[in-house]
């Protein structure tokens, strides 16, 4: 369980440079992927990630600008161990296990 007013740290990709916080609480659908999707190429490994409403986020979090329309946008943050505290980001990776089995 994640207690209100916590934030985690996340990535637009696993291997970007920015790293921006946002609370828990605007993240839904934890889940584990290993395919970037588009153009790019696989994931050297399976990363956690979560959906975020891109009017829940600072603009430009996350390298978006709304230039794809009004908002909201959902976009995907990648969450990575290294970035957050061993019992936060335990407590995520057990979300996305519950729903994904």
């Amino acid at each position: 369980m994640t207690a209100a007013g916590v934030t985690v740290r996340v990535r637009r990709r696993w291997n970007a440079p920015d790293v921006i916080e946002v609370p828990v609480d605007v993240l839904w659908n934890f889940h584990f992927r290993n395919d970037a999707g588009g153009v790019c190429g696989a994931f050297p490994r399976a990363f956690l990630f979560a959906h975020a409403w891109c009017d829940h986020l600072t603009t430009g979090a996350l390298g978006h600008y709304c230039r794809e329309g009004p908002p909201p946008h959902d976009l995907l943050a990648c969450i990575l161990p290294n970035d957050n505290p061993t019992p936060l980001y335990e407590s995520l990776r057990a979300k996305a296990r519950s729903v994904h089995g």
